[in-house]
C-alpha cells in the first residue's frame, strides 16, 4: 500500500518539494501572522490530498511548530476530521508527535524539538475516517543553531513575482486545481444547433366535434406530463342538434331497447322453430351493435358535451386554444410530444464537408444551463447528414438521435462541439482553466501551496472539455480550473490580507 502512495505522490516531487521561505508565519494556534521571522514551506500532491506545510527552521533544542494544511484534491476543501502524526528521522534517531484533530478546519499544528542536527526525513501521516496518507520529504535539514538557519534561509528564492493566495481564501470559494496531463485529444468542430422533437413522436389533438372547450385541468400547461387515456377536455355543444350528445345518448338508448326487444322476440321464435337461424342472428348482431354504440357515447358524454382523452403518453408541448373558446370540428387543440426521442440538429459549416464522415460524437451546452453534456449521456447516435446547401440554408445539417431524461427542452438552441475520429496524444488542461485576455491565452499555475503564477500559453485543439497546450506548460504542473479569476484579482492587491480568525 505504501509503495502505491509513494509512487502517486512522488510524481509531483519536482514541483514544490524544495524548501521555500514564506512571507508570513503561524502563531501558536496556527493562525497566520505577519512577522520578520521567515519560515520554510513544502508542498506535495497525492491522488487524494494536497499538503502545504509551513514551519520555522528546525534547530536543535528549539520547538518548531508545523502549520500543515491538508486539502482534498477532489474538491479543494479543508480536511476537517483527521489525526496527523509528524515524524523527523535524522540518522538513526527519530522523534514524532500526533495531534488528534485540526486547530481549525484543514490546519494541523503538531510541534517537534530536534535533538540532533544533520539532514533527515520529515514524514506526515494523515488518518481520516475514509482514508490514510503518508507523505515524506527527504533532505530536510536540522541546524545546530539559529544563526546558521537564518543565513541559509536568506539564500533561498522567495518566489519573486508569484501571486500569494492563502489556503483559507481558496477554501471559502469554489476553487479547484488540476494537473496538466497527456491525453488523446481528437479534432473538434465548434458550431451551433437546436434540439428538436423526433418526427412521428408528436401528435396533435383535434376537436372531434364543434363546441366550447372546457379543460379537465386548468394547470394543463406546456411541459406537463400526461398519460394515455387521461381526460384532457370536454367539448360542450352550443345548441346544434347534430352536436348534442345528450340527444344522441337518448336516441342510442332507445335504439338499444328496441333492438333488445326484437332480439328476445326472435330468440323465442327460434326456440319454437318458427324462424330460421339466419333471421335470429341478424337480430342478435343488431342488438350487439346497439350496445356498443350506447357504450361509446356514454364514455364520451359529460354534461351534454363530448370528452376527449390523451391519445398517447407524453408531455404537453403547446396549448393552442384558450379555455372557453368555441372550436369547429377538426380544430387543433393542443400538441402532445413524447419527448422520449429527440433530435439534435447541428449546423456544419461548408468548409468541413470533407470531414463529415469522420464525425462520430458530439458534446453540447444548452442555452439554459452551463453544464457540458455528451450525446453518450443520452444514448445518442448520428442518424444522418445533408448532402446539399442553398442560399437560405448555408449550413450542412447533421442529425443525432437522443433519449430524453426530462432535462432537455425541445426547440432550445445549443452550442456544439463535433468530435472527429482519430486524434493524438497532447498536453491538455481543463477548458475552464484557460483565461482569454486581449487575444492571448493564460493559465494560473500553482507553484506551491499558497503561491501562484499567471502564465501565457499557446493553445491548440479545444474539444469543449479539454484544451491542448502547445507551449507554456509542462506535464504534471498544477493549474487552477475553478477560481482563476479570484487569483488573478489577488495579483492586483497591494498586500496579502491578514487572517481574521485563529486556528
Amino acid at each position: 500500500m505504501w509503495k502505491f502512495i509513494l509512487a502517486a505522490s512522488g510524481f509531483c516531487l519536482m514541483l514544490a518539494c524544495q524548501p521555500a521561505p514564506s512571507g508570513h508565519s503561524h502563531g501558536p494556534g496556527g493562525d497566520h501572522v505577519h512577522a520578520e521571522e521567515e519560515t520554510f514551506s513544502y508542498t506535495r500532491w497525492t491522488d487524494k490530498v494536497e499538503l502545504f506545510v509551513e514551519f520555522k527552521p528546525l534547530v536543535v533544542g528549539e520547538v518548531s511548530r508545523f502549520a500543515a494544511h491538508f486539502t482534498t484534491v477532489e474538491d479543494h476543501k479543508p480536511i476537517a476530521e483527521a489525526k496527523v502524526t509528524v515524524s523527523l528521522i535524522v540518522g538513526e534517531k527519530g522523534i514524532k508527535q500526533t495531534v488528534e484533530a485540526p486547530s481549525s478546519p484543514g490546519i494541523f499544528t503538531p510541534g517537534l524539538k530536534p535533538t540532533v542536527h544533520g539532514t533527515g526525513k520529515l514524514i506526515f501521516e494523515l488518518e481520516t475516517p475514509l482514508f490514510t496518507e503518508r507523505i515524506e520529504f527527504d533532505e530536510v535539514k536540522v541546524y545546530p543553531d539559529g544563526e546558521i538557519a537564518t543565513a541559509e534561509l536568506e539564500q533561498i528564492d522567495d518566489g519573486g513575482d508569484a501571486i500569494d493566495f492563502l489556503k483559507e481564501q481558496a477554501w471559502k470559494i469554489d476553487f479547484l486545481v488540476e494537473r496538466a496531463t497527456i491525453e488523446k485529444l481528437e479534432e473538434t468542430i465548434r458550431t451551433t444547433g437546436e434540439i428538436l422533437p423526433m418526427q412521428g413522436f408528436e401528435q396533435e389533438v383535434t376537436a372531434p366535434s364543434s363546441g366550447v372547450v372546457v379543460f379537465a385541468n386548468t394547470k394543463l400547461l406546456p411541459g406537463k406530463p400526461v398519460s394515455k387515456g387521461r381526460h384532457l377536455f370536454t367539448l360542450v355543444a352550443t345548441g346544434d342538434p347534430d352536436e348534442n350528445l345528450d340527444a344522441k345518448f337518448s336516441e342510442a338508448k332507445a335504439n338499444l331497447k328496441k333492438a333488445e326487444a326484437e332480439y328476445q322476440r326472435r330468440k323465442e321464435l327460434l326456440e319454437s322453430q318458427a324462424i330460421a337461424q339466419k333471421d335470429f342472428e341478424t337480430s342478435e348482431l343488431a342488438y350487439e351493435l346497439a350496445k356498443v354504440e350506447l357504450e361509446n357515447i356514454a364514455k364520451y358524454i359529460e354534461n351534454g358535451g363530448r370528452k376527449v382523452f390523451v391519445p398517447r403518453s407524453g408531455f404537453v408541448k403547446e396549448v393552442l386554444v384558450d379555455p372557453g373558446a368555441f372550436v369547429e370540428t377538426g380544430t387543433s387543440i393542443m400538441t402532445i410530444t413524447q419527448n422520449k426521442n429527440l433530435q439534435l440538429a447541428a449546423n456544419l459549416p461548408q468548409q468541413y464537408f470533407s470531414k463529415i464522415r469522420q464525425i462520430n460524437s458530439a458534446d453540447f451546452r444548452t442555452s439554459y444551463s452551463r453544464e457540458l453534456l455528451s450525446i453518450q449521456d443520452f444514448n445518442g447516435k448520428l442518424l444522418s447528414f445533408g448532402q446539399s446547401v442553398s442560399d437560405d440554408e448555408p449550413f450542412i445539417p447533421l442529425y443525432f438521435e437522443l433519449d430524453n431524461n426530462g432535462s432537455l427542452l425541445p426547440g432550445s438552441l445549443v452550442e456544439l462541439w463535433l468530435h472527429l475520429a482519430g486524434g493524438k496524444s497532447s498536453l491538455v488542461v481543463p477548458r475552464s482553466a484557460i483565461i482569454e485576455e486581449y487575444g492571448g491565452y493564460y493559465v494560473i499555475v500553482q507553484l506551491s501551496g499558497e503561491q501562484f503564477e499567471k502564465r501565457a500559453v499557446k493553445v491548440g485543439v479545444d474539444n469543449g472539455r479539454k484544451v491542448q497546450i502547445v507551449e507554456g506548460l509542462k506535464e504534471g504542473e498544477m493549474v487552477v480550473s475553478k477560481g482563476a479569476y479570484q487569483v488573478k484579482m489577488a495579483s492586483m492587491a497591494s498586500s496579502i490580507p491578514a487572517h481574521g480568525h485563529t486556528h
